[in-house]
């Protein structure tokens, strides 16, 4: 036991000094004495010791040493589940801005988190939600989603530990308001009378119901959303939006917005606010018609109730469609979101089956086993069959294959006086065409033209190698003038 100590304390003592490469690693445990299993669990236990030396330095020296112990844990050092524990240790002695710092070290190592063993992903998993906690959820929102994109990375997507099987609501998510009852029909906005207190704890008091909608159940419970509701839509479709509207590029994130009665004039204006509330509505209305397996048995909705729902999903899309900015496309990718939302909770419903989809073994034996009876060829007569209809009418088009390709009418290359005519007749001094419309300034007209040239006419395409202080255009233009010339001459036309 002496000499276990001991060992731990020299490797302790060696990587909180000097010890910086995985190189010094194995020089370190190739000189000490003892077994390779002791020695290795004598690095196990040094590697979280020595930390504590390390996280008080910089958040660089921190990130270089959790790269070593991942290094020594592939060079066979160390367990492979040692990383993990000192990136959670490396974690749990710093603060929270220097957590933001060396989580970009394990967002660069997702890909190799997510082929790791699963104890160890439970480690990192174990990790990120210790993080989560720690963070606040108005203030760490960024961080909050790094970790949860991270998380996505790491596990697959049929992994069942980051799910609400049983649909858990957060009941502890209470929104607190004003719920004074003086004057409550005094306006809050001298333009408009109708935006009063009551309204105020009336747009609040749904957060109730988003909070636990299970409650909806009870017939007064449901009178009252449904009442609320309906003043909501009544109110955002009277008292219009206003104002600017923010700016596209910008990125306007809420996590919960501010209760005081003095801002909510301020908020009925904003986009962003409407949206919040409105979306609210359809989710929880989604909720409430959706077939989901852990939902109340007594929450099942009658026909009015469901034709109501129906009725003011179509009110609630048509305000946001007014609701700039570009209110349209914002209820596209609404109604996408939702759609999908339905498919997650089917998938739940199942049972979370996987999602990659195996072979069927049965459609692969039949496909295995199955023979097509081919014909051979019948090479008697005139007319060939190659077991195939397309194939054999094609090949007794012509009984005799050379003389089909050697057929005028396969002969598609022009003759070199034509394919010219027009550029010809263009660069005839009196032909009153300007320059900047000749043929010969076209891309396409220049490359089909050399290709004829060095096909039909050598000694022109020679032409244009043995003038290269022209350019292309230019020399193509003189050997068009050359051919003109000379079809003349030929004819008897000058």
């Amino acid at each position: 036991m002496a000499g276990f100590r001991s060992l731990c304390e020299k490797y302790v003592a060696a990587l909180s000094s000097n010890v910086g490469t995985v190189g010094e690693v194995a020089s370190l445990f190739e000189h000490s004495a003892g077994t390779d299993q002791e020695k290795k669990t004598c690095l196990d236990v040094a590697f979280r010791k020595a930390l504590l030396n390390k996280v008080l330095t910089d958040d660089q020296v921190s990130v270089k040493y959790i790269e070593l112990t991942f290094e020594s844990s592939g060079a066979g050092y160390c367990s492979a589940s040692t990383p993990f524990y000192v990136l959670a240790d490396v974690f749990d002695c710093v603060t929270l801005d220097r957590c933001q710092k060396v989580f970009s070290y394990v967002e660069e190592k997702s890909e190799v988190f997510a082929s790791e063993a699963p104890a160890n992903r439970n480690v990192v998993l174990r990790l990120c939600n210790d993080l989560i906690r720690r963070c606040s959820k108005s203030i760490n929102t960024l961080f909050c989603g790094r970790i949860q994109i991270m998380l996505a990375k790491v596990f697959p997507i049929s992994e069942r530990s980051g799910l609400n099987l049983q649909s858990q609501f957060n009941l502890e998510n209470v929104t607190e308001y004003n719920t004074t009852s003086e004057n409550k029909d005094t306006p809050m906005d001298t333009d408009s009378k109708e935006v009063t207190l009551l309204f105020y704890q009336t747009l609040w008091s749904m957060q109730e119901y988003f909070r636990n909608p299970n409650q909806i159940s009870n017939d007064t419970h449901w009178k009252k959303m449904e009442d609320t509701v309906n003043e909501i839509c009544r109110i955002f479709e009277n008292y219009k939006h206003e104002g600017s509207c923010p700016v596209l590029n910008e990125e306007a994130y809420f996590a919960k917005f501010l209760t005081s009665e003095r801002l909510l004039t301020l908020q009925i204006s904003d986009s962003n606010f409407r949206r919040h509330i409105l979306v609210q509505i359809l989710t929880l209305f989604q909720y409430l018609t959706g077939d989901v397996k852990f939902k109340p048995n007594k929450l099942v909705l009658s026909e009015p109730r469901k034709f109501w729902i129906r009725d003011t999903t179509s009110k609630i899309y048509s305000i946001l469609t007014d609701t700039p900015p570009e209110g349209d496309k914002f209820v596209q990718h609404i109604k996408s979101i939702l759609k999908y939302e339905e498919k997650w909770s089917k998938w739940k419903n199942e049972g979370c089956p996987a999602l990659s989809k195996t072979p069927d073994k049965t459609l692969q034996a039949k496909q295995k086993n199955l023979k097509r009876s081919v014909k051979a060829m019948d090479l008697s007569g005139d007319k060939y069959d190659l077991c195939n209809q397309t194939l054999t009418e094609l090949w007794n088009i012509c009984p005799d294959n050379l003389a089909a390709c050697q057929d005028s009418s396969r002969k598609f290359t022009p003759e070199t006086y034509k394919f010219f005519e027009e550029a010809i007749e263009q660069l005839e001094p009196d032909s009153g065409v300007e320059k900047e419309y000749y043929l010969t300034n076209e891309t396409a007209f220049v490359w089909r033209s050399l290709r004829l040239l060095a096909r039909q006419s050598v000694p022109y395409f020679q032409h244009i190698q043995n003038t290269k202080n022209l350019t292309l255009t230019d020399n193509l233009q003189n050997i068009i003038t050359l051919i003109g010339k000379e079809y003349k001459k030929e004819n008897g036309m000058e």
